[in-house]
């Protein structure tokens, strides 16, 4: 193959995907390999390696590899980041205890919240201040800082936050301070809360910078040693990372100066792809991505093309998935709704002697029963295989059988004897409460967004997705579901359809009516630099980016903010104030359900996407058009399914997905299977491959 490739290693919990895409036809190649917890690169090394030699493709010919991965993410809910330590202004060293003194839980008496990730130890204090209008107060005391970043380097401390008050508008002192650190603690990793997130709020802000500074050291020796991997596997080009925010961006340029961006760059990925499929697949009709892997599942909401994005995440929750209970960050990220449901989610006995499952996870190491890596405990794949959903001679294209006795017998002896249950009840009832919880989950969200999910699509993948999809989608009244071409690896293909994006945010407290608007240009034509710096690395000779400003507004007196972007083609002038006021007008309604009160409007951060615009093209593999002499599409074999529509099992014709007809409708009950994933269709769904290889699912429509 004499064409030039771009390559996506996208790391999960249990499988870690690798996807080839040769530029010069969209052709894509796809490969799946299990995870190497203890040291992700090791896997993701091995899946592009495998990958480029089964295509015989030269690794002198991959011109880009995009990486999303969990190790930041991991590094944080494990606690196995570096000793950090925090300087922040004097009197303020105990903001990440303090927190809001808000309660998650107002019931519980016995609540629990999450241990700073420094020591109170490890936090020290400077003498210096800056008002809220980022006046000086009180110069920077040099020889107290001095003397602070001594006593945490002789405390064994790696890595060192910098978060002094209210630097989001003069970050003079915070830039000698980390100067100063740099000049005479040059071993130490160094996060700048100014140029991690210049932007209001004390506590978030100071979250967000000890978070950073956490990972640090940990991502770039990650980095390092993949990129080395990948150089002595023969490919030469530089990383690059996927984004919470569902851009891509310079490994090198995230690993050094803010790897808190790189955190659930996974899902971030999928919700991309969903974006992708939904506009070229859906007419772009709206949908909820709908990712379930082997550890857990990702919801997102795709509307106007977009996945929804927020600025306030939470990630290590000791309430797991309960929001309120984790740390903090203030960054751009796609909002996800996550549960711990995935195919190797644990079922077990509750207290109250009721069956359950999750939020542990069997992962990949032992993993399900049925992988016959030593795990004991069922769960869901073993559910669903003793279901009839999986072959356990087909999965992952037979390089992974499965053993289907060791299943069942799991169900029996560690759960069905205390329910009173058979192996196939106990599966049903994993597999249906499963179900449930994501339908429960994904309900509660979308009332939360104001949205009806009735004229959604469902875009399902992740290795488990197409399993689960028809039942969730049924249980949530959705009629409309497509299992995208390569729907087992969405994620990495994510990866390469995203565009390099940076986004950057610039505090600015003023009422809306006394805007300086020379000014607010001036502050995003400088973002617009500073955007187009950080991707340079990964921009082509001649190639340009678009700018899309934001404004993030509030009603004078109120505590938070929505954020309006300005519309395409108008300029940064005085003109623009009273279109903005009716954009939030209409924003605010769509969030609170009601007008806004009429009272004058403040802007309170300048917010800024540069974007490299790149045109993806895909070319999936369509059916072979294998009919039978009356003209149906031959099925490979029947197995014995469980349908809860028909409350049994059920003959069920099984297709190979390359052996069905493109726009040849064909009614369900069936099951269509691929090597990364397998769909299930029940008795009311009606499914067709389309003419990008994708599979399209109605359910409830005319089947005669």
């Amino acid at each position: 193959m004499g064409g030039m490739h771009r390559l996506a290693i996208d790391v999960g919990g249990t499988f870690t995907d690798v996807v080839l895409i040769d530029d010069s036809d969209g052709t894509v190649y796809f490969g799946k390999v299990l995870s190497t917890s203890r040291d992700p690169s090791i896997g993701s090394l091995e899946g592009a390696r495998q990958l480029l030699t089964a295509h015989s493709v030269s690794p002198e010919r991959v011109n880009e590899v995009v990486h999303a991965t969990t190790v930041a993410t991991n590094a944080v809910l494990e606690r196995k980041g570096a000793r950090t330590g925090l300087i922040t202004t004097r009197g303020f060293r105990d903001t990440l205890e303090i927190r809001r003194e808000s309660r998650y839980d107002i019931y519980d008496l016995d609540l629990t919240l999450p241990e700073p990730l420094v020591d109170r130890a490890h936090r020290a204090e400077v003498v210096e201040r800056i008002d809220g209008q980022g006046q000086l107060l009180q110069a920077l005391d040099e020889q107290s800082a001095l003397e602070a970043l001594g006593r945490l380097a002789e405390a064994g401390i790696e890595s060192v936050a910098i978060c002094l008050l209210h630097s989001y508008v003069n970050p003079i002192h915070e830039a000698r301070l980390a100067a100063l650190a740099r000049e005479h603690f040059p071993l130490l990793e160094v996060s700048v809360s100014s140029e991690v997130s210049p932007e209001v709020r004390e506590f978030e802000r100071t979250s967000t910078a000890v978070v950073d500074a956490y990972v640090k050291p940990l991502v770039r020796r990650y980095i390092e040693r993949l990129e080395d991997g990948l150089r002595r596997v023969g490919v030469e080009r530089p990383l690059s990372l996927m984004l919470s925010h569902g851009g891509i961006g310079s490994a090198r340029e995230v690993s050094t100066r803010f790897p808190v961006r790189m955190i659930e760059s996974g899902p971030a990925a999928g919700a991309i792809a969903a974006a992708f499929f939904s506009a070229h697949a859906l007419q772009g009709q709206d949908t909820i991505a709908f990712d379930m892997g082997g550890t857990t599942a990702k919801m997102s909401l795709v509307r106007g093309g977009v996945p929804s994005v927020t600025h306030e995440y939470e990630v290590a929750h000791v309430q797991r998935f309960k929001p309120g209970s984790g740390l903090p960050l203030q960054i751009s990220a796609v909002e996800l709704l996550e549960i711990g449901a995935g195919g190797g989610s644990i079922a077990h006995l509750n207290k109250l002697g009721l069956l359950t499952v999750g939020p542990e996870s069997a992962g990949s190491e032992p993993g399900p029963v049925s992988y016959g890596r030593g795990g004991l405990e069922p769960t869901v794949t073993d559910a669903d295989l003793v279901l009839g959903y999986l072959d356990p001679m087909h999965f992952l294209g037979g390089d992974m059988p499965l053993d289907i006795s060791a299943a069942r017998a799991a169900m029996s002896d560690r759960l069905g004897r205390a329910l009173d249950m058979t192996a196939e009840e106990v599966a049903f009832g994993i597999h249906d409460i499963v179900n449930e919880r994501m339908a429960a989950a994904i309900r509660a969200h979308s009332a939360e967004q104001g949205v009806d999910l009735r004229r959604f699509a469902m875009v399902a993948f992740g290795g488990a997705g197409p399993v689960h999809a028809y039942a969730v989608a049924r249980k949530l009244g959705i009629s409309r579901i497509l299992c995208p071409y390569g729907a087992g690896v969405a994620s990495a293909i994510g990866c390469l359809v995203a565009q390099p994006a940076m986004d950057l945010v610039i505090a600015y407290a003023m009422r809306l009516d006394d805007a300086d608007w020379p000014k607010i240009h001036g502050h995003f034509e400088a973002m617009r630099v500073s955007g187009e710096t950080m991707l340079s690395s990964l921009l082509e000779p001649g190639s340009f980016t678009t700018l899309l400003a934001q404004f993030e507004l509030r009603c004078a007196g109120q505590g938070y903010s929505v954020v309006v972007p300005v519309p395409e083609g108008l300029s940064i002038e005085h003109a623009l104030g009273q279109v903005l006021k009716v954009a939030f007008r209409d924003a605010y309604q769509e969030r609170y359900g009601h007008l806004p009160p009429d009272v004058p409007l403040e802007i309170v951060n300048l917010r800024a996407r540069i974007t490299n615009v790149r045109r993806a093209t895909l070319r999936g593999d369509r059916g072979s058009g294998n009919l039978r002499q009356d003209g149906e599409i031959r099925p490979k074999g029947m197995r014995s399914v469980f349908f809860a529509e028909a409350g049994c099992y059920v003959d069920t014709p099984v297709f190979d997905r390359l052996g069905l007809v493109t726009d040849r409708p064909v009614c369900g009950p069936a099951i269509v299977e691929d090597r990364e994933t397998t769909i299930v269709v029940g008795s009311q769904g009606l499914f067709r491959l389309d003419r990008s290889g994708n599979v399209l699912i109605e359910i409830g429509a005319e089947q005669s």
